[in-house]
């Protein structure tokens, strides 16, 4: 019973040992969870740099100056693109005047040496119906001596010269007074051309002097900024 006793007291002392010694991990568990930081404390220093500094009047007085002065030189930029761009369509439009200015005086030109050339060939036809006129009184008076057998050529002849020359030089008239005709329309043709020049021309100075007006208003504001 002694042995029995014995026995039993060494099964508990064994329990109790196993117990008391520490139970070991698992392997491959190796990994610990990582701390969490604590919040780091503001200090004052810092709580005061992260405030906004209220600015002084001064400041906003200056900065309000600041914008009113840039939004007037943005003003003062956007007139003078638009007198610039005035002037640009001023200068043009005078330029496409003046342009058809020396178009008319040209055709005016033309007409007006046409004219002159018709005025020549008609007193060239003139002058031809005047020989003319001039031969059928040479023959006239040849005619009243034939009478009296003193020309070498019979009535007859005589009378049919005459009424040839009296043909060439009702031509020659003809010929002179159509020419006249064609030259009086050319010079027609050339006042009117030269009267539209004329009112081109006009325009163009207009245009011109306006583009020069606009160009010297943006000269000035481009000084005065």
């Amino acid at each position: 019973m002694k042995k029995d006793f014995q026995k039993s007291s060494d099964d508990i002392d064994d329990f109790l040992t196993k117990r008391s010694q520490p139970v070991p991990k698992p392997k491959g568990d190796d990994t610990t969870l990582p701390k969490a930081k604590e919040p780091e404390a503001r200090t004052p220093a810092k709580a005061q740099e992260e405030t906004p500094k209220e600015k002084s009047d001064d400041e906003k007085e200056g900065q309000i100056k600041a914008a009113r002065t840039s939004r007037a030189q943005a003003e003062a930029y956007h007139d003078v693109a638009v007198l610039r761009k005035k002037a640009h369509e001023h200068s043009h439009k005078a330029a496409k005047l003046y342009h058809k200015y020396k178009v008319n005086q040209a055709k005016a030109q033309k007409h007006f040496s046409r004219a002159v050339t018709l005025r020549e060939k008609s007193e060239e036809r003139q002058a031809k119906a005047k020989e003319h006129r001039a031969s059928i009184k040479e023959y006239e008076g040849e005619l009243a001596g034939a009478s009296e057998e003193k020309s070498d050529l019979s009535p007859e002849a005589l009378q049919n010269k005459i009424a040839a020359y009296e043909r060439k030089a009702a031509k020659q008239e003809e010929l002179a007074r159509k020419k006249e005709r064609g030259a009086s329309l050319q010079t027609e043709k050339a006042a009117k051309f030269r009267s539209r020049a004329a009112k081109f021309l006009e325009k163009s100075r207009l245009d011109d002097s306006e583009a020069r007006m606009f160009t010297k208003r943006a000269d000035n504001l481009e000084k005065a900024g």
